[in-house]
């Protein structure tokens, strides 16, 4: 699939330094928008007429059900990064629209918005149970579902419950593989495959039940990590849907207008650009003080307001799962809390400081921690105006700890994302190491908002990315250290292992792989198990992946390969002393 596939223009990106891993995911967002390769030639893309008219049709239906008296709702749902931009984009736009239109459904409950539940996406009686439950009480609903590679068992039990339900649902799904692309393994308590389920839907857009919007964006910076280019791309399509629909509403313009929606996209594509041509410096200078940071066994703490805060805290979340990273690598925290979080469950703090997200909460953190540590804390505002600057300014009590830290080892830094050029700048206090303005003349007002909040977005992704990527947890551009948290991590890591030992057929990869996740010499005593067996053996487990790895290079039994491996500190070294280019 193509959401599993190397992306050529990170091949090397492993041993890049700062300026050059900011130039290839720059080329790796182009892509979302100018597909190089064989996709361009092949496959529909972001502009094709056939995703241009699905777009608009949706956006056509969620303006009447927007506007509609009668209880009718537009639930958007997926798994993991899907999830969390089905919550972002539910959250927003119900303090536009009245009368609490919009909903969200993760795999895992709200836990998952904050960490990694991602065991919850293979189960697609859990997606059902969610859908009815949120929508038990309304009579039309709009369901989005969400699955980058066509395969999340969670969202395609509820899209096949939607096309059994056609007078309530109507049924849209977002991916960015063709669907003969999609996963056709068997789904655990069901005589389905996901390919059965979107083909089924693909018969019902001719009648013009259902929608499938599933352009091909080439592979990701970092193979499989869809929270990059499919995290953004999930982002600029909802929210095109859903501005191309407001705009319907206010104006009453043509809501088959597909001219509209193809320049609302290209709204999204010129920020891109600006984004990138005016970020390299603030960008470059973060990576390395982060990368200082984790190499130090320090953090990086990201603070920021409303969206922003969201996407920071999202960008936290998933460098666990993707790079094996602990909770304290990177954290995020939003101005106001759960208070201006507001998720479907409400404060959830009690449970750990996992989900502890607010500013009071990371004052306490800092209070509590060695002055020692080289922190790097990132305040990215979204305006001159907005509140998060405030809350740094000494007078406060986030102000007065960030102002201890920054005299010792920790650096403080802000980025204000300035749309309104000419505008007075606040004054920073003097603790802050570095003041950078991200200028960008939007000339989009009814998509101002969105287009500031995924320009944080990409601040964030390249902060964790190239900082894991510096510190050796990416090998060429494959993240090796993932958690096998799920059955689409349990097929994408039989696969890094083919990549890296290409003698290895997929069954014995499957077999070093068994070996590494339930140190055994012999599989004959777990092949029989399910994969969700497998799954739940392998979760808390590190370093699952380079041991199959080199038992599948060296021909040596599990023990020696941890032993090799804790010999290296930097994954990639150890796996480059066995497996040859």
């Amino acid at each position: 699939p193509y959401t599993e596939a190397a992306n050529k223009i990170t091949d090397d990106i492993d041993v890049c330094d700062v300026a050059g891993i900011f130039e290839k995911l720059k080329q790796c967002d182009f892509e979302m928008f100018e597909p190089k390769g064989q996709q361009q030639y092949f496959f529909q893309t972001l502009f094709h007429d056939d995703v241009i008219e699905a777009i608009s049709k949706v956006a056509n239906i969620a303006a009447d059900i927007m506007t509609s008296q009668t209880p009718n709702a537009i639930v958007i749902s997926g798994c993991g990064t899907s999830g969390r931009v089905a919550f972002l984009t539910a959250r927003s736009l119900n303090k536009i629209v009245p009368g609490e239109k919009f909903r969200y459904t993760i795999a895992g409950g709200d836990k998952a918005l904050f960490t990694s539940q991602e065991a919850p996406e293979d189960n697609r009686k859990a997606g059902v149970n969610d859908l009815i439950k949120s929508t038990i009480d309304d009579v039309k609903v709009l369901y989005i579902g969400i699955t980058c590679g066509l395969s999340a068992p969670y969202v395609a039990g509820q899209l096949d419950y939607c096309m059994d339900n056609l007078d309530k649902f109507v049924p849209v799904i977002i991916g960015f593989n063709p669907v003969y692309l999609a996963r056709k393994n068997p789904i655990y308590d069901w005589d389905k495959t996901f390919y059965d389920v979107v083909t089924r839907l693909e018969r019902l857009t001719s009648q013009r039940k259902g929608f499938l919007i599933n352009p091909v964006l080439g592979g990701e910076a970092i193979t499989g990590s869809s929270r990059m280019k499919g995290g953004s791309i999930t982002m600029v399509i909802l929210q095109t849907i859903f501005t191309h629909a407001l705009n319907g509403v206010l104006t009453s313009s043509d809501m088959t207008s597909q001219l509209e929606c193809k320049n609302l996209l290209k709204s999204y594509q010129n920020t891109c650009r600006l984004f990138y041509e005016s970020s390299t410096t603030t960008v470059t200078t973060l990576m390395t003080s982060a990368t200082q940071s984790l190499k130090s066994n320090s953090s990086v703490y990201y603070v920021s307001s409303g969206g922003s805060g969201v996407l920071g805290i999202v960008d936290s979340t998933e460098c666990i799962p993707t790079y094996g990273a602990s909770l304290d690598d990177v954290r995020g925290f939003i101005v106001g809390g759960y208070g201006e979080f507001n998720n479907a469950e409400g404060d959830i703090g009690s449970l750990g400081k996992n989900y502890q997200i607010g500013c009071d909460d990371l004052s306490k953190l800092l209070k509590l921690r060695d002055l020692e540590h080289n922190d790097t804390i990132l305040v990215v505002a979204k305006s001159w105006d907005d509140p998060v600057l405030n809350e740094i300014q000494v007078e406060k009590d986030l102000g007065t700890q960030l102002k201890l830290v920054a005299a010792s080892q920790s650096n403080v830094y802000v980025v204000v994302i300035d749309t309104e050029q000419g505008k007075r700048e606040k004054n920073m206090p003097d603790y802050v190491a570095k003041l950078f303005v991200i200028s960008i003349d939007l000339n989009e007002e009814l998509l101002s908002e969105n287009l500031i909040e995924i320009c944080s977005k990409w601040i964030f992704n390249a902060v964790s990315t190239g900082a894991h990527v510096l510190i050796g947890k990416v090998f060429r551009n494959y993240m090796v250290d993932l958690k096998v948290s799920n059955q689409k991590l349990f097929h994408r890591s039989i696969g890094i292992i083919q990549r890296f030992c290409p003698s290895v057929s997929e069954q014995e990869a499957m077999t070093y792989l068994l070996k590494s996740i339930h140190d055994v010499t012999n599989v004959d005593d777990v092949m029989h198990r399910s994969i969700k067996d497998h799954v739940l053996r392998a979760t808390p487990k590190d370093k699952v992946v380079p041991t199959a790895i080199v038992m599948a290079t060296t021909k040596c039994d599990v023990t020696q390969a941890r032993q090799l491996l804790s010999k290296y500190h930097v994954i990639r070294d150890a796996l480059s002393s066995v497996v040859t280019p």
